[in-house]
This record gives C-alpha cells, sequence and structure tokens, in this order.
C-alpha cells in the first residue's frame, strides 16, 4: 500500500491517536540519515498506525455498527424537528382550551337567552282555581295575568247508542237487513248486516263499521245478560249526534220466554227453508231441545240452511231464526206446531226475507245525545261542544268537570318556579365558564405551572368584557339596577353566588323589575346578549379568530416538520452509504495493517553490523 493511500484511509475515518498523519510520519523518514535514528522513527510510526487502528475499532476487523452510528448522528441532527414537535403539542393544547372556553361560552349564552327571550319563562303563568272539581285551566306563555269567573251551566254529552236486544256472544248470528249511522249533519251511510259482508255477528258489525271511519267508535258490550252493539260517537256536543235510521233488520222470531234457559212447552214443529223438504225439530228433554239455547243448537247442528240464535231484550228472550240465503230459497216456513197452546212456539208462519217485518232487529236504542256545554265567562254567556273550552280567554284552555250554580274564579299569576330554576342555571353556567378562563390564564398554585393560555391576549380580552356585561346595570326599574339588586353577588374570583331569599322576595313582590332586568331595552339582560353575540361570532368572534390563527399556525409548522423530515430522510441516506465505506475499509483493516508492517519492516531493514 502506498504512503498517499494509507494518509486517504486515516482521513476518512477521521480520527488519530496522535497529532500528526501517517502520511507526514513515514515524510519524516525522508529527512533522517542515521540508521538508529531511521529505527526509533519508523517503531514510532509503527507505534502510531497501531493507535490509529486500535482507536478506530475495538475489534480488529470487526467493523462499526452503521445503524447505530446513523441514529446516533441523526438523533442530534433532530433536535431541531422535536422542538417544532413540542410547539404544534403546546399551540394544538391552546386550541383546546380555547375552543373549551368557546363551549363555556355557548351554554352561558344559552341560559342568558332563558332570561331574555320574550316567549320563555318569564311569560309563563299558571292557573289557580277556587274549584277545580267545576273547571280548572291552563295558560300559554305570555298570557296577560288577571282574574275570571266562570260558571258552569251544564256539561257537553256524547252521543250514545245501543242494541235494544242482547245476543247470546259476539259470534252469535244477527238478524239480517241493514240500518244507516248519520254523525251529525254528515251523510248517513247504509251499514248492512248480512254473512256476505261478514256483518251478520256483532264482532264482526264492529269491525265493519270502525274501518268506515264515520266518526264513531263501534264495540261489543258483553255482560250476564248476553251481547250488544255499541255506538260512541268521536265528538262531543250536538256536531256529534249519532242518527239510525232505516233499521231493516229483522228475522223469524218465535214467542217470548222468560230466559234462554227456561223451560220449553214439549212437542215439535216443521221447519221447512226455501224449497227444501220439511225438517221435524223436537221440542223434548230427550233431544236438549227444551230451553231457547238447546234449541238453537240442535237446529244449527242440522245445516238447514238457517242460523239460529237466542235474542233477549226487556221483553224476555226469543228464538230467532235468520235464512242463510236471500230471495225465495230464504224463505222459512213453519208448521206444524204442536208444543203447547195458543200458538205453540209463536213463530210467524211464513218469513220472507225479501220483505221483512217492520221492527224485531236490531233496534237500537238512544243512551245518551250529544249536547254543548254551557257556561258563563266573566258573565258572558259561551256554549261548547267539548269540555275543553279554549279561546273564550286569549291563551287559556279551560276544562270543564262539573256544574255549579256560583261562578268559580280563575287566577293567573307568573309561574316562577322555571324562572328561578333559569336564574340558578344562569349562575352555575356563569361560573363554569369564570372558572375555566381563570385556570387557563392563572398560574397554577401548587405548581406554579403556568395555564395553557397565559399571555394569550385574546382571552384576557374576552375576560375582561365578560366581566363588564355582567358588571353592568341599568337605572331606575324600581330600585333593581342590577344583579346585585335580586341577591346576585360577585365573589373575589368572579365567580357568582345566590341568597335565594333576597331572589324569592324580588320575584313574587317586584316580579316585573326583575323581568325589566334581564328583558328590558338597556338591561343587563340586553348588555350580556350584545356581548356574548359578538364573541361567538363564527367569523369575527374573538376566540374563534384566535383559534383559526393558532390552526393556521399549526399547519405552517406541521408544513416545516415534513419538510425537515425529508431532509433527514436524505441526510440518513448519505450517512448510510458513507459509513458503509468506512465500515467496508474498517473490515479490511487487518489485511491493511498486514501491508503497512511489511513497509514498515522493509523501511527498517535488520542491522547487518549487529
Amino acid at each position: 500500500m502506498s504512503t498517499s493511500s494509507i494518509g486517504s484511509l486515516l482521513s476518512s475515518l477521521s480520527t488519530s491517536a496522535t497529532n500528526e498523519s501517517l502520511a507526514q510520519l513515514l515524510g519524516e523518514t525522508s529527512t533522517t540519515s542515521n540508521s538508529t535514528t531511521n529505527s526509533s522513527s519508523n517503531a514510532a510510526i509503527l507505534d502510531a498506525v497501531n493507535a490509529i487502528l486500535n482507536s478506530a475499532t475495538n475489534t480488529s476487523g470487526s467493523g462499526i455498527d452503521v445503524t447505530a452510528t446513523v441514529d446516533a448522528i441523526l438523533e442530534t441532527d433532530a433536535a431541531p424537528e422535536e422542538a417544532l414537535d413540542q410547539d404544534v403539542t403546546n399551540l394544538n393544547s391552546q386550541n383546546s382550551a380555547l375552543q373549551t372556553l368557546q363551549n363555556d361560552i355557548l351554554d352561558f349564552q344559552t341560559s342568558v337567552d332563558a332570561l331574555t327571550n320574550y316567549t320563555g319563562d318569564f311569560g309563563s303563568v299558571t292557573v289557580s282555581s277556587t274549584n277545580n272539581n267545576v273547571v280548572s285551566a291552563t295558560a300559554d306563555n305570555g298570557t296577560a295575568q288577571g282574574t275570571h269567573t266562570v260558571t258552569v251551566n251544564s256539561l257537553a254529552t256524547t252521543s250514545t247508542d245501543y242494541t235494544a236486544a242482547t245476543f247470546a256472544s259476539s259470534t252469535a248470528i244477527l238478524p239480517t237487513g241493514s240500518f244507516q249511522i248519520q254523525v251529525g249533519s254528515g251523510t248517513a251511510v247504509t251499514i248492512p248486516v248480512d254473512s256476505g259482508d261478514g256483518t251478520n255477528t256483532l264482532s264482526g258489525l264492529a269491525s265493519y263499521i270502525n274501518n268506515q271511519n264515520l266518526g264513531v267508535t263501534a264495540s261489543v258490550i258483553t255482560d250476564n245478560t248476553g251481547a250488544r252493539l255499541s255506538l260512541v260517537s268521536q265528538t262531543s256536543g250536538t256536531v256529534g249526534q249519532i242518527t239510525i235510521s232505516d233499521d231493516t233488520t229483522s228475522a223469524d222470531y218465535s214467542g217470548y220466554f222468560t230466559s234462554a234457559s227456561a223451560t220449553l212447552p214439549s212437542g215439535s214443529f216443521d221447519l221447512q227453508v226455501g224449497s227444501n223438504a220439511a225438517v221435524t225439530i223436537p221440542v223434548d228433554s230427550g233431544d236438549g231441545t227444551n230451553t231457547l239455547t238447546g234449541l238453537a243448537n240442535y237446529i244449527n247442528s242440522q245445516n238447514l240452511g238457517v242460523s239460529a240464535s237466542v235474542v233477549t231484550d226487556s221483553d224476555g228472550a226469543r228464538l230467532a231464526l235468520v235464512p242463510q240465503n236471500s230471495g225465495s230459497a230464504g224463505v222459512i216456513t213453519i208448521s206444524n206446531d204442536t208444543t203447547g197452546s195458543g200458538g205453540g212456539m209463536g213463530f210467524a208462519a211464513t218469513y220472507d226475507p225479501s220483505s221483512p217485518p217492520s221492527g224485531g232487529g236490531l233496534e237500537f236504542t238512544v243512551a245518551t245525545n250529544g249536547s254543548d256545554a254551557s257556561l258563563d265567562v266573566d258573565g258572558i254567556p259561551v256554549d261548547s261542544p267539548s269540555n275543553t273550552v279554549s279561546g273564550v280567554i286569549s291563551g287559556v284552555t279551560l276544562t270543564l268537570s262539573g256544574t255549579s250554580s256560583s261562578p268559580v274564579t280563575l287566577q293567573i299569576s307568573p309561574n316562577l318556579s322555571p324562572i328561578s330554576t333559569d336564574i340558578n342555571n344562569f349562575v352555575s353556567d356563569w361560573n363554569t365558564l369564570i372558572e375555566a378562563v381563570n385556570s387557563d390564564i392563572q398560574s397554577n398554585s401548587s405548581t406554579g405551572a403556568a395555564g395553557t393560555l397565559t399571555g394569550d391576549p385574546t382571552v384576557d380580552l374576552v375576560q375582561q368584557q365578560l366581566l363588564s356585561a355582567l358588571s353592568s346595570s341599568m337605572s331606575g326599574n324600581n330600585g333593581v339596577v342590577n344583579l346585585q339588586s335580586i341577591g346576585i353577588e360577585m365573589q373575589d374570583d368572579g365567580s357568582l353566588t345566590v341568597d335565594s331569599t333576597t331572589l324569592n322576595d324580588a320575584l313574587q313582590n317586584n316580579f316585573s323589575a326583575v323581568q325589566n332586568l334581564f328583558q328590558g331595552t338597556s338591561s343587563v339582560g340586553q348588555t350580556l346578549t350584545n356581548t356574548l353575540t359578538t364573541l361567538t361570532d363564527p367569523t369575527t368572534g374573538a376566540l374563534n379568530v384566535d383559534m383559526n390563527g393558532i390552526s393556521s399556525e399549526i399547519s405552517d409548522l406541521n408544513s416545516q416538520i415534513s419538510d425537515f423530515q425529508v431532509q433527514l430522510q436524505d441526510t440518513q441516506t448519505q450517512l448510510t452509504a458513507e459509513y458503509d465505506t468506512i465500515n467496508t475499509t474498517l473490515e479490511q483493516l487487518p489485511e491493511t495493517l498486514a501491508q503497512i508492517n511489511s513497509q514498515l519492516n522493509a523501511l527498517n531493514p535488520p542491522n547487518s553490523n549487529s
């Protein structure tokens, strides 16, 4: 290896155990002629080379850890990025704190709005009645306060009809035909009662009527006497009056007996339906047909083309035979009745469904006529189709429950409970806000650490504006000029407390002045509203502007960090390549050392005179 190549190697290692390069040491030999001097110099050169080699690598030929070496260098080079990252972290913390303050301000603004809203709780009223059993009332927000008198002469009633006759059950076959239902002044609607429409039972008839949306509700009422159909108007008063007309429902009825289980006179009768052969129907205990119930069951089991059922009304019980076919095929003929004397079972000899006899069908009875309520309000006569009366007193809804011979007094007064709650919410939200502000701009008393927003002029300005608005006052107003006037006191740290006694006294005895403190022109409420509206403006609001500026700064820093990381990557690539070369050289040092030793030995030949 040449002297220049050794010098290049040592230069690339950038380290030496001496202040002189090997090239310089080798250069000294050319100016020295004394062999003893040469021997001494060469020994020094050899020692210097060994020192260089030993300082370059701990173990001859082992090389270096390139990755660790490069990472160590980059760790120092990356220090500026760590500073940038810390700046971003700090700015994010500031932005988060500002957003929390913004949310607290919005919460406080909501509680202020509850007190300054003209249709809010300050307009809430309560209505007391001297006799709730006759009339009670509610009132809309903003209803004028005052006293009214109400005399209830009669209540509104709801029209109700029911079938006079009761049937064995909700599924018993009904006498066929039809009838009309009319509600109020509406159009009369025909209701069929036959098997073709599924209306030949009480349950089927009720379902059919309800599906027509006529303004009535049909249902089956069952008690110990049997089942009947009930019709109830869905509208009270005369406008909901039910009218039943043109009832053609009928059947071939027997005579009346005491009850469905009363013992019948024994015998038999012949039953013919249409042109079918007549069938003899026994009426005796042996066949279980000696009661109307047993007789109906027997006839139904014979599949004769008729449906038999027991119908009970105020006159007693009787057997009803309803043909299952219309026209001549449904004509019922009763003959050879041997049951008892004087007409036996009492059936009409012939029953023609195409021309049924009048009466004897469902026979609806009026249970209740629909009538309007009659009342006097402040001496003025009023009729109402409903017992819930609105609009007679502006903003007030009356509920009528009974009648009275003397007037009932209604007192409309402010509803103080929700207002008191709103004021306490106002104080609570303010305290949350001012505590957050203080925490962000003041140093921690325990650790001495600065608040997240310490030194932020925007937050200082916001604090000043809020405290100024909260401490504002108005003139006159019957002595209620500021928050302190109604028992809301500010503490040294800016928080508020409420003296409940003072507040309740102000609400009960000076209500309009308290309302004006929050809702009047140039009031505390108006000042707070204007301040909060300015602070929370999405474009020009102080905190929003501050957060937007910080977000822009964070974006710039992130761009710098990104650029710096690209530079570090380039540096890492360059260093890795360089130290890979150095590592290769170091791994070749044993061979290089042997070459150097060989050259040094050649420069220091054995002394022939020794």
